[in-house]
C-alpha cells in the first residue's frame, strides 16, 4: 500500500497495517471484539468478516505507525474469544460484478487484476488499490457490484 500521511501531520508517512484475527464465539464474541475496537479508540481503516470451519476471521486495516500496530496486536491476541492475532503481508480484495461490456478485460490485465467471467458474472481479485484504480475505470460498464473489501490471504502471517 501506498505511504499517506499520518492524519493532522505533514510529517510522518503512515502505511495502513493488515491483521488477520481468528476468534470464536459468535455474535456475542464479535459485539465484544467490535467494542475493544472503539473503546481502545484503535485507527480502524478497513474491517472486513467472514466465516470459516474453525470459527470467524476478521481482516483489520489500522491506519497507524507499525509499532502502534504491533502494540494493538498483542491486545486483540490477549483477548477471550481470539484464538490469534497476527499481521499480514498480503491483502486481496474480491469484486463480483455484472458488466455492460468487454472493456474491463483490458483494463484488468493494465490494473494488475485477475478476473474472468462466468455465468455473467466478472469475479476478480487483485491488491485493494489495484482494484480501486481498475473499477474506477469502469464506472459506465459495470451494471451490479458487490465488493467484499479487503481481506488477508490465509497462512501468510507471521508463521
Amino acid at each position: 500500500m501506498a505511504p499517506e500521511t499520518a492524519p493532522g501531520t505533514d510529517e510522518s508517512p503512515v502505511t495502513p497495517n493488515t491483521l488477520e484475527v481468528r476468534f470464536t464465539g459468535g455474535m456475542l464474541a464479535l459485539n465484544r471484539f467490535l467494542m475493544t475496537l472503539q473503546n481502545k479508540r484503535m485507527p480502524v481503516a478497513g474491517f472486513t468478516l467472514g466465516r470459516d470451519g474453525d470459527g470467524m476471521r476478521a481482516t483489520v486495516l489500522l491506519d497507524c505507525p507499525p509499532e502502534m500496530a504491533r502494540r494493538y496486536t498483542m491486545l486483540l491476541s490477549n483477548l477471550e474469544d481470539v484464538q490469534e492475532a497476527i499481521p499480514t503481508e498480503e491483502t486481496l480484495e474480491v469484486v463480483l460484478f455484472k458488466p455492460k461490456g468487454d472493456g474491463w478485460r483490458d483494463a484488468a490485465d493494465r490494473h494488475g487484476v485477475a478476473a474472468h467471467e462466468n455465468g455473467g458474472t466478472v469475479v476478480a481479485s487483485g491488491e485493494p488499490e489495484d482494484v480501486e484504480g481498475w473499477l474506477s475505470g469502469l464506472e459506465d460498464e459495470i451494471e451490479d457490484l458487490v465488493r467484499l473489501g479487503p481481506a488477508a490471504r490465509p497462512g501468510n502471517g507471521g508463521k
